[in-house]
């Protein structure tokens, strides 16, 4: 006994199949979790030339290794010429493929100027290393990226 099926309930049955699917997929995307870089990123955008100013301001310094990854630490250095003002800042670790792992610490740098993070605690993979600091009226940037093996 062979079953038949007519033109009309063929197409019927392929555009349900079809409705199916693309229902499914909608529904399977939009319970996706989105991770943006950052969550405020629109007013980080409109305030991005204070960004390339502090950029500058860094780049101009003696000192051009700000952060420098060894291996089994991660070394921030203050340039000489701000060594003994009074300062404030902090280091953001970012990682790019889970938001959950960032890390923001405080930049406490010792009376050379230097601050030793082991890495230790940190996952194996790519990370982004943000030092941000002020000093006086002047703010400063440094980043650097950074494997983690």
């Amino acid at each position: 006994m062979k079953l038949q099926i007519s033109w009309g309930t063929g197409i019927v049955i392929a555009f349900a199949i079809f409705m199916g699917v693309t229902v499914s997929t909608a529904v399977y995307l939009m319970n996706q979790d989105v991770n943006l870089v950052a969550d405020d990123y629109y007013d980080q955008e409109i305030k991005y030339q204070q960004q390339i100013d502090r950029i500058n301001r860094t780049n101009k310094l003696d000192e051009k290794n700000i952060i420098v990854f060894n291996g089994s630490a991660i070394n921030v250095t203050i340039p000489e010429s701000l060594i003994g003002r009074d300062l404030t800042g902090e280091i953001y670790f970012y990682r790019p493929s889970d938001k959950t792992s960032d890390i923001k610490i405080p930049l406490y740098p010792d009376t050379l100027g230097l601050q030793v993070i082991p890495v230790s605690s940190l996952e194996k993979g790519l990370w982004a290393v943000k030092v941000n600091w002020l000093t006086g009226d002047n703010e400063y940037y440094a980043e650097e990226r950074i494997f983690i093996q």
